[in-house]
């Protein structure tokens, strides 16, 4: 096997870049998880159903479309037990409230309103089981909310259950028994994402170093976009690994090898960290090839690794030649990117071991290493019993969905808006239990309806026969599924003209009633003013309704930050007491808390509370923590490789600075004596924790100074 360097290395992917950006925003953007395949399945199942309507001249087949498409974005992926609880626990719920819904809508207002204001809140009471269960009970609200525009005798209504049955129904027989699509497929991607996303980060790594530049403002960018976008993105993964339990046979294999993949990820991560600090400053001049080599087969090892992950049954051989290789080749230096390669080299190596097959009588004993107890399970009386609790948050949200979703009914019956449920759909999709992570949602809702509204329409002028309709939607359906995960505008950009084209088979005799009706753009628009209108209105509900603040003030988030990084600080100079797991936790729960800080501070920003908040001065202490965990990993690295005994007088000066920065930018009055330094050796984490000191200071007497 030969090395080639022809992968990229001097710039991250673009699509990358854009999910760098977006989420420094608040907004979602998670290309690992596009599901091509779940895509065409999902458009198979409508198409087919679409296609009987057609074929039959049965518009009321329109709803086994539908029922269908839902049950699909039901499927929280996994094994087939929690996929059939989740889709045939929806395929159950909906039938019933089809046809329970839509013969309240037969009485009128009156007597619809109350029967639908009590079906939004017990469905969404499913919030207390878990997320997939929150996702049974958002589209079951989805289906009440279009049935409550379709009012039907009880007879009529009976056939529209049957209906509804029938699409769920073939749904959940084509995902689960004849179209299968491995069960571990997203968490593969997310756990592939890791090592896509170190790649780039060390390909712009690379590039920073090459260019020569020192202190330079691109240093910190990159410092705080990847270590942001890195982390959340393992920790997705750890999400979406921590949904499969670890139960024996296949899934217990599968999950062993994505887990060491995550902690071999880690691992790596902390090398770029320190990699990052340590480089910043020495930046002067161009490097030489053979000093950039390590970082290039780094760049090319991570890139290869990320295939192989994706894979069910990883190339072990080419990964442990790629660290072998990565070995070599940082051999010959002496330098902190030596030992960062060879750190990330033994990291492969210790992945590729978790590949190998567990042997037989090992597995029979259950002798397959350390496994993660299994979470205690809630019973179903006792959490529904919490969730009506009426302190709960649950049920707060639950009433709060209810009642904007039934006032947004009751309006719109009463100017005779058509097209209502669109309206209410959206209102039921948007509100979230924060206003915080509401408006985002919102926002990208409006986008998304109003480029799918345009979309829409052009397809109504483009688009005149009932064929051209159905090659249309398989197209629509696709992406809709193939997007869900992947970024919630985009999602509902396909979504739009998707159920503009499909609903209007909704109507007898009007198969292809936005070509056959004046104006069918216009249809088509409306439907998009009415996706906004329903957006604004459970944005609204969720500022008015017992608005729920976030549980810590930004201060106490920035406060958290400090404490978790100043910890992880004291562990590093501790490390000779202190066991490396132990370390790594920590370095982990410092990253996780500058992330909640920056992202919240982020927020606020962009919701002009730039200056009130005092949101600069928190940015520069921001950095100078991310500093601190450069700064604390470099030294982690140098006593991994020669380990010398712990320095009282950095203990000392971490730990007290620690007991007193995190009260101090919490607003506490702290004596300035009490953060001096007191004799601490002039070593880059002393440094470090004193601009932290300083930049904590200048926050907090700009809170003050806010107060006063």
């Amino acid at each position: 096997m030969t090395l080639h360097h022809a992968v990229p290395t001097d710039r991250s992917s673009p699509l990358g870049r854009l999910a760098r950006w977006l989420q420094a925003r608040s907004f979602a953007l998670s290309p690992e998880q596009i599901g091509i395949t779940e895509g065409l399945r999902a458009a198979t199942a409508v198409a087919l159903m679409v296609a009987l309507a057609l074929y039959l001249d049965q518009p009321i087949l329109s709803w086994a479309a539908f029922a269908a498409f839902w049950a699909c974005l039901a499927d929280p992926g996994g094994p087939v037990g929690i996929r059939l609880r989740a889709m045939g626990g929806f395929a159950l719920v909906g039938t019933v409230m089809a046809g329970l819904i839509s013969v309240a809508a037969t009485l009128g207002p009156v007597w619809a309103a109350p029967v639908l204001l009590a079906a939004i809140f017990l469905c969404c009471l499913s919030r207390a089981y878990g997320p997939a269960a929150t996702q049974v009970g958002v589209l079951a609200c989805c289906v009440a909310v279009v049935a409550v525009g379709y009012p039907s005798t009880p007879l009529a209504a009976l056939r529209l259950s049957a209906v509804f049955l029938l699409g769920s129904g073939w749904a959940v027989i084509l995902c689960l028994a004849v179209w299968r699509i491995h069960p571990y497929a997203p968490a593969r991607r997310a756990v592939a994402a890791i090592y896509s996303e170190l790649g780039d980060m060390t390909a712009e790594l690379l590039a920073l170093h090459s260019s020569g530049a020192t202190q330079d403002a691109r240093w910190k960018a990159h410092a705080a976009e990847h270590r942001r976008a890195v982390r959340e993105i393992i920790e997705r993964a750890r999400a979406a690994v921590g949904r499969f339990s670890a139960g024996r046979g296949a899934g217990r294999d599968v999950r062993r090898s994505l887990l060491a993949a995550i902690e071999a990820g880690e691992r790596i991560f902390a090398g770029l960290i320190a990699l990052g600090y340590d480089l910043e400053p020495h930046a002067t001049g161009t490097p030489s090839d053979a000093d950039t080599l390590p970082l290039r087969q780094l760049r090319a090892a991570l890139t290869r690794t990320a295939r192989q992950v994706m894979r069910t049954e990883p190339d072990q051989a080419l990964v442990a030649y790629e660290a072998e290789v990565l070995d070599r080749v940082a051999r010959p230096a002496h330098d902190l990117v030596a030992r960062v390669a060879q750190v990330c080299a033994r990291a492969l190596t210790d992945l590729t071991h978790a590949w190998d097959p567990i042997p037989a009588e090992a597995s029979a004993n259950g002798d397959v290493g350390p496994q993660e107890e299994p979470p205690r399970r809630t019973s179903i009386v006792r959490a529904l019993r919490r969730a009506i609790h009426p302190r709960s948050p649950i049920a707060r949200h639950a009433l709060r969905v209810a009642l904007v979703v039934t006032a947004t009914y009751i309006v719109t019956a009463y100017l005779d808006v058509h097209y209502a449920y669109w309206a209410t759909m959206a209102s039921v999709v948007v509100m979230q239990p924060q206003a915080a992570t509401t408006w985002p949602r919102t926002l990208e809702r409006v986008l998304g309806s109003v480029a799918g509204g345009v979309a829409a329409a052009f397809l109504a002028v483009a688009l005149p026969t009932p064929l051209s309709l159905l090659f249309a939607i398989f197209p629509l359906a696709a992406a809709t599924i193939a997007l869900r995960s992947v970024n919630y505008s985009l999602f509902t950009l396909f979504l739009t003209p998707l159920f503009v084209l499909v609903a209007d088979l909704l109507h007898p005799g009007a198969g292809t009633a936005l070509a056959a009706a004046p104006g069918g753009e216009t249809i088509a628009l409306t439907r998009a003013f009415n996706n906004v209108l329903g957006s604004i209105l459970g944005l609204a509900g969720c500022l008015v309704l017992w608005p729920e603040r976030e549980p810590k003030s930004f201060s106490h988030r920035l406060a958290d930050a400090v404490e978790a990084n100043m910890r992880y600080a004291t562990l590093v100079v501790r490390a000779g007491d202190t066991p490396y797991a132990t370390i790594d936790a920590a370095r982990r729960a410092a990253g996780l808390a500058s992330t909640a800080a920056e992202v919240t501070r982020q927020r606020m920003v962009l919701e002009g509370r730039r200056r009130k908040a005092h949101l600069d001065e928190a940015a520069a202490l921001l950095e100078t923590l991310r500093r601190l965990a450069g700064a604390a990993t470099v030294a982690w690295m140098d006593e991994r490789t020669d380990p010398g005994p712990p320095d009282a007088r950095r203990i000392g000066y971490c730990e007290a600075a620690t007991t007193r920065l995190g009260a101090l930018v919490r607003g506490v009055p702290t004596e300035d004596s009490a953060l001096a330094r007191e004799g601490e050796p002039p070593d880059d984490i002393a440094r470090a924790v004193t601009q932290v000191v300083e930049a904590a200071k200048t926050y907090a007497r700009a809170m003050e100074n806010k107060a006063a």
